[in-house]
């Protein structure tokens, strides 16, 4: 986590590949890099427990941080899957638009109705998960209403319901990381078998390194501007991006043969923003790490469970109440403050 926190301070406002640090940093330098990840990896090992408890919150809050970043980029993809479709200007389109909107909108109702069931068993006192869920419901009705209120002039269903199915995901994700001990946890005192915890977690592994190299390579989040023809802000960064930025397209020219033969380091523009990029990298590795020590819990029982613990039910919550809040002002911001222009 420290490496690619140090490597998006030293990047900041790299924006030409003339500028030394793409060269050396960014491309290059993999001995002292390979070197800062062993010392990154041994070091901890050495640090007082002080230290660790502090590390422990500050990667909570990156957690929290890093899954509103998910949102946006859902919210990114949601735009941009109802805009190309709309631009299809046929029937069929638009009727695939619907059924995937009633489709998002059906299977988050449907969880919500078991989130009630599982969550609030009957005899037992459960007002704190009746809350959690009514709240969520609420943010959902809410924030869908003000999508086809004339205020929000981008407002659309189809994001809703993306956002809307994302909430509810969260929403049912807190809940479940509640403790095996807690009388409104529907597994209490039964753990998950093994094959069902390897495959949650190999799903978020694959998610978290799609999240990562998504953010890292969108002009959404603060990337460099590129008018290259025909690129796509939904374009995962390729092998010849990470090796040549705008230069992407004549990779082929970059070889180290060429290199050696004397041919200068090509210049220009970078294609994104390599700062951003690594900081998305750090909140990545900071989410992993409390999934995988159970939200820093020092409890044995709860640390065999993956994603387990009262610190990960209220993060996952934070970042929900974030979530709906951020997407309700995208959606009202150009309405409150009509002076400005929003992207």
């Amino acid at each position: 986590h420290f490496l690619w926190l140090s490597l998006s301070l030293m990047l900041i406002n790299v924006r030409s590949r003339a500028d030394p640090r793409d060269r050396h940093i960014h491309h290059g330098g993999w001995v002292l890099k390979s070197t800062a990840w062993l010392v990154c990896n041994v070091l901890p090992f050495f640090f007082s427990n002080d230290v660790i408890t502090g590390y422990t919150w500050l990667a909570r809050v990156g957690s929290g941080v890093f899954l509103v970043v998910q949102m946006v980029i859902l919210l990114d993809f949601a735009f941009f899957w109802n805009e190309s479709w709309v631009a299809k200007e046929h029937m069929a389109w638009v009727v695939g638009l619907l059924v995937s909107t009633v489709l998002l909108y059906a299977g988050s109702i449907t969880l919500v109705v078991f989130l009630y069931k599982w969550y609030s068993p009957a005899g037992e006192e459960c007002s704190r998960n009746v809350w959690l869920i009514t709240v969520t419901l609420v943010l959902c009705v809410v924030f869908t209403a003000i999508s086809v209120h004339p205020v929000a002039k981008e407002g659309s269903l189809l994001p809703s319901a993306v956002i809307a199915a994302y909430c509810v995901y969260l929403c049912y994700s807190a809940l479940s990381s509640e403790p095996s001990d807690d009388k409104c946890n529907p597994h209490a005192g039964h753990h998950q078998a093994k094959p069902t915890m390897v495959t949650s977690m190999v799903l978020t592994l694959l998610s978290v390194v799609y999240s990562a190299l998504r953010a890292g390579s969108s002009d959404f989040f603060g990337g460099i501007s590129n008018d290259a023809e025909g690129a796509s802000d939904l374009t995962l960064l390729g092998g010849a991006e990470m090796r040549g930025g705008v230069d992407a397209e004549n990779a082929g020219d970059d070889s180290d043969d060429d290199t050696a033969a004397g041919k200068a380091y090509p210049s220009g523009p970078v294609s994104y923003s390599y700062s951003f990029f690594h900081f998305i990298f750090a909140l990545a590795s900071m989410y992993l790490a409390m999934l995988m020590t159970g939200w820093g819990m020092h409890d044995t029982e709860d640390a065999e469970e993956v994603d387990v613990g009262w610190a990960s039910v209220w993060v996952k919550m934070s970042s929900l109440w974030v979530t709906a809040a951020l997407y309700t002002w995208s959606l009202v911001a150009s309405a409150v403050l009509p002076d400005r222009e929003f992207l």
